[in-house]
């Protein structure tokens, strides 16, 4: 684990926001969804520990708040190791002096967007998958809950998917463990919320980088697949999808809990 330093660490004087002076830590920010959730958090006001298993990228996301004036600093830190994780989690301590959003984003690299049919599933597929979908948030909830616990606000919001609920053809992995996901929410809703901490996962569909040059190439895929969208279109990592857990982590959703929320413009209303 390593870490640096945002240059600005004071705020910039702007009006009380919804997370004004509350601290979140977030997994792989390094770009995608993290990314957005990152400069959503810091733009409503929070301190944000950027962590990714390579510092360049949590960089980048730190420079991006930075030019708006917001709190961060950069952490690198992969959710498989459990020493890493605690150890983010005690910089982030030290650097603000409390933690109360966790944000479990992290995923083993683009594993959804790669189908592999149960045939040809090997046991590194699976526990490759499993080190960072099951582990890393074992490590991150072990970590976070002594502070969370402390916060009298906490929450612990994890990044789902649909896929848990309705399955996944070509891929199994994926599914079964989103679907294992949806099961810790619950129990963890239920043993924390005597703390007065919250958890809940989000299931989203985002444009994100990748999936832009996807579609770029396959242009008639994606006008057919966004004709599924109610909205008519899939969301912004950053405006859709990071100010939904803007509102999971404020006091405003501070009695929603053990919940499973689709964050997908109306794709799956059977959730």
């Amino acid at each position: 684990m390593s870490a640096s330093n945002g240059k600005n660490g004071k705020g910039n004087g702007k009006p009380v926001r919804l997370l004004e002076g509350r601290v979140a830590l977030v997994t792989g920010a390094g770009g995608g969804i993290g990314r957005g959730i990152a400069l959503a958090l810091a733009a409503a006001g929070a301190n944000v520990a950027v962590t990714g298993r390579r510092m360049s990228t949590c960089e980048e996301t730190l420079r991006l708040i930075d030019d708006e004036h917001g709190n961060a600093i950069a952490i690198e830190m992969d959710v498989s190791d459990e020493q890493a994780v605690r150890d983010g989690v005690t910089h982030t301590i030290a650097q603000w002096g409390h933690l109360d959003i966790v944000v479990q984003n992290a995923n083993a690299g683009g594993d959804s967007a790669h189908p592999i049919a149960l045939e040809s599933v090997t046991e590194d597929d699976w526990y490759r998958q499993a080190r960072v979908a099951w582990d890393g948030t074992l490590h991150c909830a072990q970590a976070a809950l002594p502070h969370l616990k402390v916060s009298g606000r906490g929450r612990f919001i994890v990044l789902g998917s649909a896929f848990g609920l309705h399955g996944a053809a070509m891929n199994p992995v994926y599914s079964a463990l989103k679907g294992g996901d949806r099961g810790l929410v619950k129990s963890l809703a239920r043993e924390w919320g005597p703390h007065g901490i919250t958890v809940n996962a989000i299931e989203p569909a985002a444009l994100t980088e990748p999936a832009e040059a996807f579609f770029s190439q396959n242009p008639a895929l994606r006008d057919a697949f966004i004709s599924m969208f109610p909205l008519g279109r899939m969301g912004a990592p950053r405006n859709d999808i990071g100010r939904a857990v803007v509102a999971l982590a404020s006091d405003l959703m501070g009695y929603v809990s053990g919940q499973n929320l689709p964050v997908d413009g109306g794709l799956y209303t059977a959730l």
